[in-house]
């Protein structure tokens, strides 16, 4: 039978998340960032991927036309989310509106990743194809016409209206 000890040599659970900044990440910020993160015994971490300037970035409502760059690191000492998030914003010097850690397994990343992979690999726009050969797909009738026009008036009719009594 083995000893405690040796279960708890053998099972190397890392923990994995997922670092994103709305701020310029330079070569000293990373290098801050990886010295912060041997606290908690850092087995990697990626490079940073740039995504382009939104408007209002995902994760960033309260940030008007920025670009973030997502991370990805693996610790090996057990932390949270919020724990890694307070801890960086204070020793990296990245302010905590400029950041978000979030673990690799919460089911809104997982659902961002499926859904960069629906999108597929490239986007061909229906303009550059002369032929258009999803022409059709789609009908002008079914959005058009007096046909679509007698529906939509049918459907108006059938509907309930209710007005608030003064």
């Amino acid at each position: 039978m083995k000893s405690l000890k040796t279960y708890l040599m053998e099972a190397e659970t890392t923990y994995q998340f997922r670092l994103k900044v709305a701020c310029e990440c330079n070569e000293e910020t990373l290098d801050k960032l990886e010295t912060a993160l041997e606290k908690y015994e850092l087995k990697s971490l990626s490079k940073p991927k740039r995504t382009p300037i939104q408007e209002h970035p995902t994760d960033f409502q309260t940030l008007s036309n920025a670009e973030v760059h997502i991370m990805d690191a693996e610790v090996q000492y057990p932390v949270t989310a919020y724990q890694l998030y307070e801890y960086i914003s204070q020793v990296v010097g990245i302010p905590a509106s400029h950041l978000v850690v979030i673990n690799k397994d919460h089911p809104e990343e997982i659902a961002r990743e499926e859904a960069l992979k629906e999108e597929g690999d490239e986007y061909v726009t229906k303009l550059d194809d002369a032929d258009y050969k999803d022409a059709d797909s789609v009908k002008v009738e079914d959005h058009f016409g007096d046909k679509y026009n007698e529906n939509m008036l049918k459907d108006l009719e059938t509907r309930k209206y209710e007005f608030a009594k003064e």
